[in-house]
């Protein structure tokens, strides 16, 4: 058993740690690290996924769990698949899909672990359907501070099932999994892409997405002002036993992020206007749907050094007044996201912290640049007012304020902690900056 001394990061690179770093090769082993944990606590990391601080504990512990990557069966009949926290979802698309199964949240990364995405509650896609991963997971076992190991389901030690799934791994280690994977309906998706000139239009297609589409994303213009806020491309994508037609385009893969010239502030809304002038108006095409899912890998996009992440979640009634009211402030100040994602949610109602809600999600992904927090967290206003959410999961400026007022379930995941790891011996710089500053004005 070793310790080693490394400097982690985040996804994005807005946030790093030097932390004592273990790599158990076996479930056994984390018990055994548990007990030399020290004062500074220790957070668990996968593949390193989580954009901010999340997976992070300056000063502390951290555990690996890449090589805890077992599966321990499969049964064909249910799509119980029981698994350790290490296995990523692309392993399991690549191993069951063939076998005529899918993972249940159709997401842009297929990197991440398993256990990384229960801890954020992974969503994606068809989260319209699927509101979040919590809806297939069967039961965790979970290796608490103390170095027991408790199963954990929706019926049995249920509050503890519901402050680890999207509790940042807060509460205990996740050491083993029972998830369902659903059938995949047929073997390849019909993809069709629309561009709508304004927001107006493209909701009105979003509802019609809701009631037909097994995927559904639209990529938003965060540079049109006026009549054309939220001029977008909407991909939406249904099952087919259709063959595949025409071509699929392999697109280069970028091994060190986007080109600068691409990122630059003043280039921004110019690439912006190309992009969505240059889409297609009218374009669908059948591919397998091993090549739909996990783009970001196929085309090998890489995320873009420092870089906040905002995602956030509105009700029906509150989203499109809320969504236009950010897009407008977007465009009106001129700050331009490099990325910009509006799609439909379904309820969670699993998870303590659950984020998303029946309704929208807009992502927005911004350059880090002086002066840029106080904005963003301008917009966190915007959602308290509108009764929105933000993903912790992303969240790189949360400040407790408007975790207290976003997420109802935070005393019921605060009970859940208090009686599982009362030494909070599972710590993160996340936790300390979100869960232990002095409250503030409300």
């Amino acid at each position: 058993m070793h310790w080693y001394q490394m400097k982690l990061l985040g996804r994005a690179q807005t946030h790093s740690s030097d932390s004592q770093v273990c790599r158990p090769d076996t479930v056994a082993d984390v018990a055994k690290y548990m007990e030399q944990v020290g004062k500074s606590g220790i957070i668990a990391r996968g593949s390193g996924s989580a954009y901010a601080d999340q997976a992070l504990n300056s000063g502390g512990a951290v555990m690996m769990s890449d090589r805890l990557d077992r599966i321990r069966s499969f049964d064909e009949k249910t799509g119980e698949l029981v698994c350790e926290p290490g296995l990523t979802l692309e392993t399991i698309t690549h191993l069951f899909a063939p076998r005529g199964f899918m993972f249940p949240i159709a997401t842009g990364s297929g990197r991440r672990t398993l256990g990384g995405a229960i801890a954020s509650n992974l969503f994606g896609m068809n989260c319209r359907k699927k509101a979040a991963l919590s809806q297939a997971v069967n039961w965790m076992d979970i290796v608490l501070a103390d170095g027991s190991t408790v199963r954990a389901d929706k019926q049995n030690n249920a509050d503890l099932f519901a402050a680890v799934v999207g509790g940042q791994g807060l509460i205990g280690f996740i050491s083993l999994i029972s998830i369902t994977l659903p059938k995949r309906p047929d073997r390849n998706v019909h993809v069709v892409r629309r561009r709508y000139p304004n927001l107006d239009a493209l909701l009105d297609a979003l509802r019609d997405a809701r009631k037909n589409a097994d995927f559904c994303v639209a990529w938003v213009d965060t540079s049109a002002r006026g009549n054309a806020v939220g001029r977008s491309v909407l991909k939406t994508a249904t099952f087919t036993s259709d063959p595949v037609s025409g071509s699929v385009l392999s697109m280069p893969k970028i091994k060190r992020g986007l080109p600068r010239f691409m990122l630059n502030l003043a280039a921004m809304p110019l690439i912006k206007d190309i992009r969505y002038r240059l889409s297609s108006g009218n374009s669908d095409k059948i591919i397998p749907y091993e090549e739909f899912i996990y783009p970001s890998d196929h085309f090998g996009v890489v995320s873009p050094k420092n870089v906040y992440q905002l995602r956030f979640c509105f009700s029906e009634a509150e989203g499109p007044q809320a969504v236009r009211q950010i897009l407008t402030e977007l465009s009106e100040m001129r700050i331009h996201a490099c990325r910009a994602v509006v799609q439909p949610t379904a309820d969670e109602t699993v998870a303590d912290l659950a984020f998303p809600m029946r309704g929208y999600c807009l992502s927005l992904d911004f350059i880090r640049r002086k002066g840029l927090e106080e904005f963003l967290r301008h917009l966190m206003m915007i959602a308290c007012e509108h009764k929105g959410r933000v993903a912790l999961c992303n969240d790189a400026l949360m400040e407790m304020r408007f975790l207290f007022r976003m997420y109802k379930g935070l005393e019921a995941f605060t009970a859940a902690r208090k009686k599982y790891d009362p030494q909070e011996k599972f710590d993160s710089d996340f936790a300390r900056r979100v869960l232990k500053e002095d409250d503030n004005d409300e």
